[in-house]
């Protein structure tokens, strides 16, 4: 019975806090109307998150003409506590912080530090904790997007072709020292995670994440030099992984067994993608008409364009338009919109902090399993509740 208890304890709060970050400014009675909770129970609950610092009584509203008490409007509180998010790749790595209310705090970025892969990500986290502390605001979790095929609720790296790695559980020596949970994702569904938060006063829940980044070759995996294109799913509202979690692993239909990389583009002219403006287009054509039948079988309500597909909107709409026709005009069946991300270098790492929020404001044992990543609402109250260091 204890456990029932605090299964549906821990759901109610993750749904009363979610409709907070959904719809900032509602009052008791719109929450309980518009999740079909008793007003006693929402009453409970919410001052239970005022007393826990998480939610601001912001200001009363007008009478009701029926009479009775006047509405007092609710938020979240931004400096309750913030999450990390570092977008971890083999030459760089970019890390933001982000607000309960879902807003950047901060963001900073550089070259991989010097050790190990355990110790680069160990000594991002620190720098995260360390500006959290300059700015005030509690450090409540943190979440890693890295390339690879990544079990993110069983914290493990199943392959990193970019890092070497394979079969490897994730370690994070700063939680440990911490007590502070360092979740892992794929960096491209960090992008969905994303686009999940931007989206969440909207009916969003099914669509593809496209992201597109230059890089060299790279020295420890000989990988050849090019565009390495990832892509994240989000179905019913949560980002999918897939049964082996490789979903999204992109190959192109010129792809053939034993040609590295992603497509069948020849070598000379994947080196030359960034500058040359035809290679770009052979490029941009071979990807939008491999997505054509991805398109046609998901369905999806929307599909994103991040990275460099953003950054060269008008490009890649002018070579979808004269090249690929086709992808056009069945999203147009669909219905399905084509939407350009701004581009920004932070905006995987804003998604790796988002998706923090966004499996605490899960409903525990749902699709998104927050409870099995060590995220509840009673660890996040004692980790809030510490003395800054």
């Amino acid at each position: 019975m204890q456990i029932n208890n605090n299964y549906q304890k821990n759901a109610n709060i993750s749904l009363i806090a979610k409709m907070l970050w959904k719809k900032p400014g509602i009052s008791r009675v719109d929450i309980s109307r518009e999740l079909d909770l008793y007003r006693s129970t929402v009453s409970n609950i919410i001052n239970s998150l005022i007393d826990n610092g998480v939610v601001l009584e912001e200001k009363i509203g007008d009478a009701l003409p029926q009479g009775g008490r006047k509405p007092i409007y609710l938020g979240l509180n931004p400096r309750f506590g913030c999450s990390g998010g570092i977008e971890m790749q083999p030459d760089c790595y970019r890390a933001v912080l982000v607000s309960i209310t879902g807003d950047v705090l901060e963001s900073f970025d550089g070259p991989f530090p010097d050790g190990a892969f355990e110790d680069a990500i160990d000594t991002v986290c620190e720098q995260l904790f360390s500006r959290a502390g300059v700015l005030g605001i509690p450090l409540l979790g943190i979440c890693v997007g890295m390339p690879g095929i990544i079990d993110s609720e069983g914290s493990r790296i199943i392959r990193s072709d970019p890092f070497g790695i394979a079969n490897a559980p994730f370690v994070s020596r700063f939680s440990k020292k911490r007590k502070i949970p360092v979740l892992v994702e794929n960096d491209a569904n960090c992008l969905a995670w994303l686009e999940l938060a931007r989206n969440r006063e909207e009916s969003l829940s099914d669509f593809m994440c496209l992201t597109a980044e230059y890089h060299d070759r790279d020295a420890l995996t000989s990988s050849r030099p090019g565009m390495s294109v990832g892509l994240g799913l989000a179905l019913s509202g949560s980002v999918y992984s897939g049964a082996g979690y490789a979903a999204g692993e992109f190959v192109s239909v010129s792809w053939r067994p034993g040609k590295a990389g992603q497509s069948g583009i020849s070598d000379e002219l994947m080196k030359n993608i960034e500058k040359d403006e035809q290679a770009f287009s052979v490029w941009a054509q071979d990807l939008f008409s491999s997505l054509v039948p991805v398109v046609s079988v998901f369905n999806p309500q929307a599909v994103f364009a991040h990275g460099e597909l953003a950054r060269q909107k008008e490009k890649v709409l002018r070579i979808i338009e004269e090249r690929v026709p086709q992808f056009a005009s069945l999203l147009e069946t669909v219905g399905a919109g084509l939407k350009f991300g701004d581009g920004e270098l932070h905006s995987l790492a804003e998604g790796a902090a988002l998706m923090f929020f966004l499996l605490l404001f899960s409903v525990p044992g749902g699709s998104s399993a927050s409870s099995s990543r060590g995220i509840d609402w009673d660890a996040v109250f004692e980790i809030a509740s510490r003395p800054a260091e």
